[in-house]
């Protein structure tokens, strides 16, 4: 996680664990860096449904159970760089209360905006959507979505069935 400072642009990086230290190198620090998680294969959004059970096509994860997402349904989506709470965390503690963004964000599916009900921070670096579903068809829909002018990635999806 990044220090909870106003810096932004180049910084060094250096990584100490178990008094091991890496070499040092340059990365960039910016406000906010979204991105969705995904499932394992990397094309479907880390998503649940409101009972915390698996939004995804059947059989998306070996072992595990999943459905897809209904529209009109609330699911919950997770992420990371979504920048500053109101009141603000700092970054290495322990969340004990969920905080919302600072910043405002939208949430498309399909292209078409997914309202929020819930968008923050419950977790040191996770941060939790929960959104209803649009009126889609039935099949993959992109998910998407932008803070501080900084879109997440592409090519990230739910699956949907009417």
């Amino acid at each position: 996680l990044a220090p909870d400072d106003a810096t932004v642009g180049a910084v060094q990086v250096q990584v100490t664990t178990a008094q091991v230290k890496s070499n040092s190198f340059t990365a960039q620090k910016a406000q906010v860096a979204p991105a969705f998680f995904w499932m394992p294969g990397g094309t479907y959004v880390a998503a649940e449904h409101a009972d915390y059970s698996l939004v995804g096509k059947p059989g998306l994860i070996a072992g595990a159970t999943s459905t897809p997402a209904k529209p009109g349904e609330i699911i919950l989506l997770y992420g990371t760089g979504f920048g500053p709470t109101s009141p603000p965390l700092p970054s290495a503690q322990l969340v004990t209360t969920p905080a919302i963004l600072a910043n405002s964000v939208q949430v498309t599916i399909g292209g078409v905006a997914a309202p929020w009900i819930f968008a923050g921070l419950v977790g040191p670096g996770l941060y939790q959507f929960n959104v209803t579903v649009p009126n889609l068809p039935t099949g993959d829909a992109a998910v998407a979505a932008q803070i501080g002018g900084v879109q997440t990635q592409t090519g990230v999806s739910i699956t949907v069935q009417q």
